[in-house]
């Protein structure tokens, strides 16, 4: 089977659009400093099929983890490597509540860090 020549310039589109695996994909390639090879070699699969992967909507909620597996399963890429790429993303998101991040749904999380105090005497 051959690829349409649509294919690469609709998961560019796809990584514009925050319910789109592409745009979870493209956020974590750039965050990771990795190239679409990179990222397609660690889901086990081609750069074709990354992009096919890219056109899905992202697995959210309750079902997530049946999403991921049904879309794993259909393109033949590592289920768990999909988890984890994704499960990365959401607590990055969280951690720094970015509003360009493919997680954000227009709600603010407050993150609070520890912080060390001296002791008084």
């Amino acid at each position: 089977m051959t690829n349409p020549d649509w294919l690469e310039a609709a998961a560019e589109r796809g990584a514009r659009v925050p319910e789109m695996l592409g745009s979870v994909f493209a956020w974590y390639r750039d965050l990771e400093e990795l190239s679409v090879q990179a990222l397609a070699q660690r889901l086990g699969c081609t750069v074709e099929t990354l992009h096919w992967v890219s056109l899905c909507r992202k697995p959210e909620g309750a079902t997530f983890s049946e999403h991921v597996n049904q879309i794993a399963e259909h393109f033949g890429i590592d289920s768990f490597e999909l988890s984890k790429v994704l499960r990365d993303m959401e607590a990055t998101a969280a951690l720094i509540a970015e509003e360009n991040s493919p997680f954000d749904h227009g709600e603010r999380d407050i993150v609070l860090a520890a912080r060390d105090r001296e002791k008084k005497s």
